[in-house]
């Protein structure tokens, strides 16, 4: 009868802890249906996180690639991907159309085509990718910047004797009485934007439009500037590259003498071609200009000075002093 008891207890026991795990059915089913709705709820924030995600990259990346440019007509700046692409479809950044010369030479290393990174018609800035030659290093992030080829000129004055007698310049034959010439060249004086403040001489300077050689836009800019004088000479100083590592194009330097003045200069000015005009790349300096005429002797110690405050001036102006039409 024990034995018997024992396991009626045991039984009861049993039965208890079955009853204390098991949920009623009524729980259960709650259970599940707050399951399925929690599941349904997470899936669903799932899905709009994931649209999330990939929404916002991509309006991101085209806001960032919306190309502001500038606008002659309005003169100021707008923004419009439509224009961008009528401008240059490969570069990331355009303020307008670029249309000077653009580097490219495998004998120095270049190696595919550059990414333009900014363009406008002034300059083009890219990064190439570059492997010289007998080096085993490539470089994919060389910045590089294509710029207008440019011209300077030192002119030479209306030669006058000492009587102050016009001459037309060392070369052509003169009557012996007449007295020894002074030559004489003219300068600007005058500042820039990248100069500090600080005033310098300086020479002409200008673009090469395009479909211009460096002589014919030389004999213009002395036109232009030196309000019709004509120069019968231009001696050719040579071509130099401004920037060897970064660009920056080819500087020509040009020596100008036997000049004279042109009666026929306003006409000349106003039946200019008005496509040329309007499409050139090269503007009249906006800075104060004060002409100055210098003696020989006078040009070579302001040279010696520091007086020409650009590297190009400078090494322009070094050129003509050390050519033969000088030194002879």
């Amino acid at each position: 009868m024990r034995s018997r008891a024992l396991n009626n207890t045991s039984t009861g026991m049993q039965k208890d802890q079955h009853e204390i795990f098991t949920l009623p059915s009524s729980v259960v089913s709650s259970y599940s249906s707050l399951n399925q709705s929690t599941i349904r709820n997470l899936t669903f924030q799932r899905n709009i996180l994931l649209v999330v995600c990939i929404v916002l990259p991509i309006l991101f990346i085209s806001y960032n690639t919306v190309v502001v440019y500038y606008n002659p007509a309005l003169g100021s700046s707008s923004s419009s991907s439509k224009e961008a692409t009528k401008n240059n479809a490969s570069c990331e950044i355009s303020l307008g159309k670029y249309k000077g010369p653009v580097y490219h030479s495998v004998d120095s290393g270049t190696i595919g085509e550059p990414k333009c990174l900014l363009d406008s018609k002034w300059i083009k800035v890219s990064l190439h990718t570059v492997k010289f030659p007998g080096s085993d290093t490539t470089y994919d992030d060389w910045m590089w910047i294509d710029y207008h080829d440019r011209i300077n000129v030192l002119v030479e004055d209306e030669t006058t004797t000492t009587n102050g007698e016009k001459l037309s310049g060392k070369g052509e034959q003169q009557d012996e009485d007449d007295e020894e010439e002074e030559r004489r060249f003219l300068v600007f004086e005058q500042t820039k934007y990248a100069l500090e403040g600080k005033k310098s001489l300086a020479i002409i300077g200008g673009i090469i439009e395009p479909g211009e050689d460096p002589e014919t836009a030389a004999r213009r800019e002395v036109e232009e500037e030196m309000n019709g004088l004509v120069c019968k000479n231009f001696h050719f100083l040579g071509r130099y590259r401004t920037d060897v590592n970064r660009g920056m194009g080819w500087l020509n330097g040009f020596l100008a003498t036997q000049c004279t003045r042109s009666n026929n200069n306003n006409s000349k000015q106003n039946n200019k071609d008005q496509d040329f005009i309007d499409n050139a790349i090269g503007a009249a300096d906006t800075e104060k200009q004060k002409l100055v005429s210098l003696t020989l002797p006078e040009l070579r110690k302001a040279l010696a000075q520091g007086k020409f405050l650009e590297v190009q001036w400078t090494a322009t102006v070094s050129q003509a002093l050390h050519h033969p039409e000088l030194t002879s």
